[in-house]
């Protein structure tokens, strides 16, 4: 059940996250950000993008089934008079299996859903996730670590966003059981699709940089506040 603690704050249980972190050369996603921000480059001209999916159950504001969410964002330099975050993401497209979710999104967070529905299939056995949609197949990610040491954690991030050329930032705040590694092996696929900003994947060729996982079955929370205007 997801419980409303003020206006400002919503909290989201959710029971998967697999959430991927991508090398990609700077000159591909810098130009999708808007001016004020600027992509955090692990290595000279290779920034960081990040594709996360989630699995929610039923009952997030009072009365959704369960549904899949699917975002993908850059990761940019965050803003040091707040908390020091774990990571700061500019989210570029945010799709759902849940329209009164998308619906939701658009308003609340101003963030960029994607026009189109997804339908997304989450295997939590196999820690892996598949996407697509009536534009074809977006995806099919999973955990390619073979350990599993999951510990629970708490961690703060931020989320950028912008909507009628204002930039918009909110708090985000995670309590689960996660597993982290830098291992390589085979994550899967990513296809060439309009959710990723007209950005060719085949021709980019991301590289895994690292991956987060969210223990399956075991409801984990997301505090996510009510964005606010960056100036």
């Amino acid at each position: 059940m997801m419980q409303n603690k003020n206006d400002d704050l919503i909290i989201w249980n959710l029971d998967f996250a697999l959430s991927t972190f991508f090398e990609i050369d700077t000159d591909l996603i810098q130009p999708l950000l808007p001016s004020k921000l600027r992509t955090v480059e692990v290595a000279p001209g290779i920034s960081l993008f990040n594709i996360t999916a989630f699995n929610f159950p039923a009952g997030a504001l009072g009365s959704m089934p369960e549904f899949q969410e699917l975002i993908f964002s850059a990761i940019v330099a965050p803003n040091l008079s707040r908390e020091v975050p774990k990571f700061a993401m500019y989210i570029l497209s945010l799709g759902s299996s849940c329209q009164e979710h998308l619906d939701h999104s658009a308003d609340y967070y101003k963030l960029p859903c994607y026009n189109n529905l997804l339908h997304g299939k989450i295997n939590k056995e196999e820690q892996s996730v598949e996407y697509s949609d009536s534009s074809g197949a977006i995806l099919s990610l999973k955990n390619c670590s073979t350990e599993n040491n999951f510990k629970d954690e708490e961690r703060y991030f931020q989320a950028f966003t912008s909507k009628e050329n204002k930039i918009y930032l909110g708090d985000l705040h995670m309590k689960a059981s996660i597993y982290e590694h830098q291992k390589s092996g085979d994550m899967g696929v990513i296809h060439n699709h309009p959710f990723f900003r007209d950005i060719d994947m085949e021709e980019a060729d991301p590289v895994v940089f690292m991956q987060m996982i969210g223990e399956p079955g075991k409801i984990g929370q997301q505090f996510y506040y009510r964005p606010e205007i960056f100036e």
